[in-house]
């Protein structure tokens, strides 16, 4: 009834090695599917993501420890030339069940508490069930976890204030305009940086965005996406500057696009209304004297960055918050499976005992009067409870996490000398 866990992130190997371990969803089902098959786990299921790849096995013997598994998922994916189990982290019992848990809580991520991963679990536990290769206790560990990350989520801000340069950027531009749905915004650049600060400017209700491109059907294209057709032709869109009131620049180029000359232009035209440059590109795309205009707030990557650096520093001191909420949900899950464990060992016991006494008593079977064998069976029956009082007692007492939970169920085992349980569940 171990639960183990083993895996490659970026903590443990650089991202050449997470790129040769990691499993497509085919490569996925085909290697939770043959552990299964070959008798090597109960439960199996793989988190696989651009950071990490990690097994969570119940394993169906005693040989499939982590350095088993180790060894088989390099041998599946042919990695032996370049991947060594020294890049592996290993975990088990509670420790799996932690590493679960801050995994979906967003606090073992490459960036503390982005939003993916907790959807990228889910993923992974729904191939799991859809080869029926996630069972009771697989089953009961995700959404014990998701449970987790729900609870993060809701009484911690690990997750709020923005992470990334294009959010950061939309984020300012809220806290100036509070109101993003009556700003007219001009994007310039349909590049990668470019479309995620359209995207989260059309989730924060801006509707009203124009954008232009070099390339123009790659603004076109991404327009549709957003379902607006504006797009303006890239050689003509510094006459229209002054209809704006945010201006989001990401664009490749070595010279300024936009110039203190020609934003000073669109000012006067604008009656000195108020403009927002978010400026992303790098180097800069808009000349730096433009900020020193009235009512112009310019805002480069450094800035945005500034941002980042500060909404992080708030998030890591959630993490007190964060992992009280992790230690609670685990001394639930562990009582959970030590309630698994200890139920077959409990039945065992009483029946050992019963055992001795049915074969004790029927020695005297036809040596004393039926009165005096039912008084025999009933102080046997005493004795033997008060016997198993305390070693169910202990059995069935709550273990702290720290706890290596088989140990009570071994030693009863090897002081009443009963055989080895059945390992299915």
């Amino acid at each position: 009834m171990n639960i183990i866990s083993v895996g490659v992130n970026h903590k443990t190997a650089p991202i050449e090695i997470r790129e040769r371990i990691s499993l497509s969803e085919v490569q996925n089902k085909e290697f939770i599917t043959g552990l299964i098959s070959g008798g090597l786990a109960h439960e199996a299921m793989v988190l696989s993501t651009c950071n990490r790849t990690e097994l969570y096995v119940v394993p169906a013997m005693h040989e499939v420890t982590g350095e088993y598994l180790k060894d088989y998922i390099i041998s599946f994916r042919d990695a032996r030339k370049d991947v060594r189990p020294e890049h592996f982290f290993s975990r088990f019992y509670c420790g799996t069940a932690r590493h679960l848990f801050e995994v979906s809580s967003a606090i073992d991520s490459l960036i503390l508490g982005e939003g993916q991963i907790l959807g990228q679990v889910k993923e992974a536990y729904r191939i799991a069930a859809e080869v029926q290769a996630a069972g009771i206790l697989i089953t009961r560990l995700c959404h014990t976890a998701f449970s987790v990350a729900k609870k993060v989520k809701t009484r911690t801000k690990i997750m709020e204030g923005a992470v990334s340069v294009s959010y950061a950027a939309v984020e300012l531009a809220q806290k100036i305009f509070s109101n993003l749905s009556m700003k007219k915004i001009l994007l310039v650049g349909a590049g990668e940086t470019g479309e995620l600060a359209a995207k989260h400017m059309f989730a924060k209700n801006a509707r009203n965005i124009v954008i232009t491109n070099r390339t123009q059907s790659k603004a076109e294209a991404l327009a549709e996406e957003l379902g607006t057709n504006r797009v303006l032709p890239f050689e003509s869109y510094k006459e229209h500057l002054h209809e704006f009131d945010i201006i989001i620049t990401a664009v490749s180029t070595k010279d300024y696009i936009i110039t203190e000359a020609e934003m000073h232009g669109a000012m006067q035209k604008r009656r000195l209304k108020p403009v927002i440059i978010l400026d992303l590109g790098l180097p800069r795309n808009a000349d730096p004297e433009i900020g020193k205009l009235q009512n112009m707030f310019l805002k480069d990557i450094d800035a945005l960055k500034h941002i980042i650096d500060k909404n992080l520093e708030r998030r890591s001191l959630e993490l007190p918050k964060v992992h009280s909420i992790i230690d609670e949900e685990l001394v639930a899950f562990g009582q959970w499976i030590n309630t698994l464990k200890v139920r077959p060992t409990i039945v065992d016991l009483q029946s050992k005992f019963i055992e001795i006494k049915e074969k004790e008593l029927e020695r005297y079977r036809y040596k004393v009067s039926e009165e005096e064998l039912r008084r025999m069976e009933h102080l046997t029956d005493r004795i033997m409870k008060k016997i198993l009082h305390h070693p169910i007692k202990m059995l069935k007492a709550p273990i702290s996490t720290s706890d290596n939970m088989p140990s009570r169920v071994d030693l009863v085992r090897n002081v009443f000398d009963l055989e080895e349980p059945n390992q299915s569940h």
